[in-house]
């Protein structure tokens, strides 16, 4: 998010009194309000938007997990001109829309995707030990090094360890679960959708 939209979506959640939460581009709430249901605290998630556009951008490789929060959220967007005093966007009207109203259009983007997503569960989890042997040789243990090599970065020092189930290594069925998380992850990110944008006509 760059800076300018930081400081329009923060303007909106000062209007809305809303809790902004300022760590939110590393996939938190943007903002919340709390209420009470039936004498229960309940904190209720805020999707904050602002567009200078007829249409409202959404996020960079939308995928399941983004679907599934989505459906939790009211939705706040606001409409910026692009002059204003001093070259800062004013602010216009403003839209509130609930999960339901929300859920056209975030079904339609799920069933885009929701295919690609079935192929990466089908597809990974056909791999065989033939195919782990082809890609990372056949071996009684396979080592540390050889585990990172295959999965990267994607988990810490302390997740390859715990995933260990020979004294300081892996056995041929456990690289092969691994060698199925990677390829899933590989089709997965392949599957999602780059910055779907709710339109101007459903909006």
């Amino acid at each position: 998010m760059t800076v300018q939209d930081d400081s329009r979506e923060h303007e909106l959640c000062n209007l809305f009194n809303l809790e902004w939460d300022p760590d939110h581009a590393r996939g938190g709430d943007d903002a919340w309000f709390a209420m009470k249901i039936r004498g229960k605290a309940v904190r209720v998630p805020v999707e904050v938007k602002s567009t200078t556009t007829d249409s409202v951008s959404t996020a960079r490789d939308v995928g399941l997990d983004h679907i599934g929060r989505w459906r939790t959220k009211i939705w706040l967007i606001g409409y910026y001109s692009t002059e204003g005093s001093r070259g800062k966007p004013r602010l216009g009207p403003c839209l509130c829309l609930t999960p339901d109203e929300m859920e056209p259009w975030i079904a339609q983007i799920e069933a885009y995707i929701l295919p690609d997503f079935k192929i990466a569960d089908w597809a990974s989890s056909k791999l065989s030990i033939d195919d782990l042997w082809a890609i990372c040789g056949e071996k009684d243990r396979y080592t540390l090094a050889d585990a990172q090599a295959l999965y990267k970065k994607q988990w810490s020092i302390e997740e390859y360890r715990g995933a260990m189930d020979l004294d300081g290594g892996y056995s041929s069925g456990r690289m092969l679960d691994i060698l199925q998380k990677r390829a899933h992850y590989l089709i997965s990110r392949g599957s999602t959708l780059n910055n779907p944008h709710v339109p101007k006509g459903f909006l």
